[in-house]
């Protein structure tokens, strides 16, 4: 383990601008291994996906990909990989269970595995390079991502995931007849140089981030696959910045959460050009009224008129893809944050006596 950085770039700044090489490469260089689990997951009657954390979010989007590239056809299910195994279905022959795990040693996700395995079930395992061995062994098929991250904030090992869920969910729908829609490979071989053209809104985001550093709670919203978007974005910034944040669907949000917003917080806001990106933009106007300060990342040419303080103006992407091109100004957003706010991005509060000793009662 490299040495712990304590200023500017830290590792997860590194990780973050390494995303669209890291992707580019899962696309080209894992091919092979992705063809050949979709080649034995594409009979199966039902897909599940599971993971934890990031990795649950990972697994969330996986479902959706699935869904945009058989037109709803596959049959596909998402657990948490905790609750699978406390809780599980009854797998069998029939199924085929597809772990996610940046590491591949999350306890939960590896059980999870095992019980499909023992039922029948064909099991792929999405993970890391050099990783925990539990899950390869647990696992028929191997899809690796990336390298192991250095920050304990996940952000290259969930992007190449995504990509290599994106590819799987293509050549699953091949395999099966089911294809949706033609364009999808052309438009995820799209998504590395978006990623990188995304990167270039750092000025932007700094801005932003000085922004929000002055309030006290941050909300994430987002529809279509960008709902997801919103939950890891919060992730990451509890992770960095240790601060008050919650990712939601806009409509959920509208129902309920809603009432506890007012001047102190933030709102950040993703507009990919899909169908929800009308209700996205009348939730900004109504926050606008309780004084939240608004954050909008949003595809260009999405919408004319965005009422926010600050927007962030990326590529415009397939909404299907654009979990790979609009996490990448939201882990920004929480990089600058955790900077403004003067703590240590990569290190996940292992400074703090309390957090070690509170560590030693659920260790992960």
């Amino acid at each position: 383990m490299r040495a712990p950085r304590q200023a500017h770039p830290y590792y997860m700044y590194e990780a973050i601008c390494a995303q669209p090489d890291l992707v580019a490469r899962v696309l080209n260089n894992r091919r092979r291994p992705i063809e050949q689990t979709a080649a034995a997951l594409a009979g199966s009657k039902r897909i599940l996906f599971a993971g934890i954390g990031t990795s649950w979010h990972a697994a969330l989007v996986g479902e959706r990909f699935l869904r945009h590239t058989t037109g709803g056809r596959a049959h596909a299910l998402v657990f948490d990989s905790f609750e699978l195994v406390v809780d599980p279905v009854a797998f069998s022959t029939d199924d085929a269970l597809i772990a996610i795990s940046h590491r591949g040693g999350k306890n939960c996700t590896v059980e999870a595995a095992r019980l499909a395995r023992a039922a029948g079930a064909v099991t792929a395992a999405v993970t890391g390079e050099n990783g925990s061995p539990g899950l390869r062994e647990a696992a028929d098929f191997l899809i690796p991502t990336c390298e192991q991250e250095l920050s304990s904030a996940h952000t290259k090992s969930y992007t190449t995931a995504l990509a290599a869920l994106a590819l799987l969910a293509i050549c699953i729908a091949e395999q099966r007849d089911q294809v949706a829609d033609r364009g999808t490979r052309d438009a995820l071989a799209r998504v590395p140089a978006l990623m990188r053209q995304a990167l270039s809104c750092e000025v932007q985001i700094r801005q932003a981030a000085r922004a929000v550093a002055e309030r006290q709670r941050l909300i994430f919203v987002g529809t279509g696959t960008n709902w997801v978007t919103a939950p890891e974005g919060a992730l990451k910034v509890k992770e960095t910045s240790y601060l008050a944040a919650d990712g939601f669907q806009t409509e959920q949000f509208l129902h309920g959460p809603i009432t506890e917003l007012d001047a102190r917080a933030a709102v950040v806001a993703l507009l990919a050009g899909g169908r929800g990106d009308v209700r996205t933009i009348e939730l900004l106007r109504a926050v606008g009224e309780l004084g939240a300060l608004r954050v909008v990342v949003a595809s260009r040419g999405t919408a004319t008129e965005i009422p926010a303080e600050h927007i962030l103006d990326i590529p415009r992407v397939e909404a299907w893809l654009a979990p790979l091109v609009h996490i990448v100004p939201v882990q920004l957003l929480s990089y600058f944050l955790a900077l403004e706010r003067g703590t240590n991005p990569d290190n996940e509060r292992k400074e703090d006596a309390a957090h070690l000793r509170a560590l030693q009662h659920y260790r992960l």
